[in-house]
């Protein structure tokens, strides 16, 4: 299978007044295209980190001595990798912003389109002062307007006699989504297919009502001035600089655009499960429990139809009755698009629900990945062994906690870092690092002990 991504020999360093925080010390990872891939480990191991590194999001005391992040053929860390090997100790946080802004910039078409990350905390990565509909409508406004150009443009091309035609298809196919683009790209109408299955597969609404819908698509009237903007963005991808300065133009485009935005916001809401959309969208984010607000910046994620999606603990910040309702969002999800995910969690039992190779990751390094069912039947790695025996079960197992404590990350200890809380380590662990070693078919591991095996 193909990789959306691929993380070689990575390392980030962040420097501080008491030190160098070494944060990611050579991490080797691959994202299968269309696979859930959850990453692991106690706090302060890195896998929010590497999750920002791969946005490039990183403040700007962050270096990048070595590594690479390869997506789409294409190696993002190129700039900032350059310049600490130009600079060497020399690093200067000043001018490393101007090199992050550069890769900023870069990544701009890239981050939110291509690549979309769900942070920790809902409550502080939305903005208090927006509707939660402006928040959506404004992330598919600001990379893709050529996707709102082409769904108005639909509905004024759309006819009332077309529509009978759409719904027969949708009946005998089961909403096929292959026929209805095919059906859209035979009449020009692309850019409907996206609000006809929208209104299709809603569960809460009778089917004479989905048909009323859908036809009530056909024959929208539009302004010429607006039109002409349509057209103009639907044929460039883009909204062209002159639109912008003009004051008059500026204003009928970013109407025209945030209200379909906003049509949009609310198609995505209601397919994630959020009862009456439309009044949700005009609300704040202190106005909406916190299942509601992590279903908010989902969305966001989701709007522009990324290859690859970063969760960072989606379900820390609600109770287990919201965490199941999450998990069955996500899973759901990965069956209604393309995309590839990365799911960050401490715990195991919520990655175990939703992926299909879990990374075991410990000192800013991947110690083991392996498929889910491997990982939780047969880990390896003693770090692995050690956080499954964490986990409390239903049969009264004893909990067994791992002694010690995460190494500081200034002065990491020689060998493998995990030695000194190893109940197997022996004299080879506390000198050389561990490679990846592969052990059956799909499983790697990086420990000495199976070295010979």
């Amino acid at each position: 299978m193909a990789d959306a991504l691929v993380i070689r020999d990575l390392h980030v360093q962040f420097h501080t007044r008491r030190g160098v925080y070494k944060a990611l010390n050579g991490v080797n990872l691959r994202l299968r295209r269309g696979e859930v891939l959850g990453i692991a480990g106690e706090s302060g191991c890195g896998k929010t980190t590497m999750g920002l590194a791969v946005m490039a999001l990183l403040p700007r005391n962050a270096s990048f001595p070595q590594g690479q992040i390869i997506f789409d053929n294409k190696d993002l860390m190129n700039l900032p990798r350059e310049y600490w090997e130009r600079v060497g100790g020399r690093f200067n946080p000043k001018q490393n912003e101007r090199i992050l802004r550069r890769v900023s910039k870069a990544m701009g078409r890239i981050r939110g389109v291509r690549i979309s990350m769900v942070f920790q905390e809902p409550m502080t990565s939305l903005n208090p002062v927006l509707s939660v509909g402006f928040q959506i409508a404004e992330a598919i406004y600001v990379h893709d307007p050529a996707l709102l150009a082409r769904r108005v443009l639909a509905r004024t091309r759309a006819t009332p006699s077309q529509m009978p035609e759409l719904l027969a298809i949708l009946g005998a196919t089961r909403d096929d989504e292959a026929a209805v683009k095919e059906f859209a790209a035979k009449h020009d109408l692309l850019g409907i297919e996206d609000q006809v299955l929208s209104i299709w597969r809603r569960d809460d609404v009778h089917i004479s009502r989905k048909e009323k819908a859908i036809r009530s698509l056909a024959g929208q009237q539009i302004r010429s001035l607006e039109r002409n903007i349509i057209e103009t963005v639907t044929r460039t991808g883009s909204i062209p600089p002159k639109f912008s300065r003009v004051p008059v133009l500026s204003r009928v485009v970013r109407r025209v655009f945030l209200k379909e935005g906003y049509r949009k916001a609310r198609e995505l809401l209601t397919s994630l499960g959020i009862p009456h959309a439309e009044r949700v969208l005009k609300m704040y984010p202190h106005e909406l429990s916190g299942g509601m607000r992590q279903r908010v910046v989902i969305a966001i994620a989701l709007v522009n139809n990324p290859e690859v999606i970063i969760m960072d603990e989606p379900t820390s910040a609600v109770d287990v009755t919201v965490q199941a309702q999450i998990l069955e969002l996500v899973k759901r999800i990965r069956t209604s698009v393309s995309a590839a995910f990365i799911v960050i969690s401490h715990d195991l039992a919520v990655l175990a629900e939703v992926s299909d190779r879990i990374a075991i990751m410990y000192a800013g390094r991947i110690v083991e990945v392996a498929p889910t069912d491997k990982i939780l039947r047969n880990p390896l790695h003693p770090y692995t062994q050690l956080l499954i025996s964490a986990i409390p079960t239903l049969e009264g197992k004893p909990v067994e906690g791992i002694k010690g404590e995460v190494p500081d990350m200034r002065a990491l200890p020689a060998g493998c870092a995990f030695h000194p809380r190893c109940p197997f380590a022996f004299e080879k662990c506390h000198e050389i690092i561990p490679i990846d070693l592969t052990h059956d078919r799909d499983q790697l591991v990086a420990c000495w002990l199976y070295e010979a095996k």
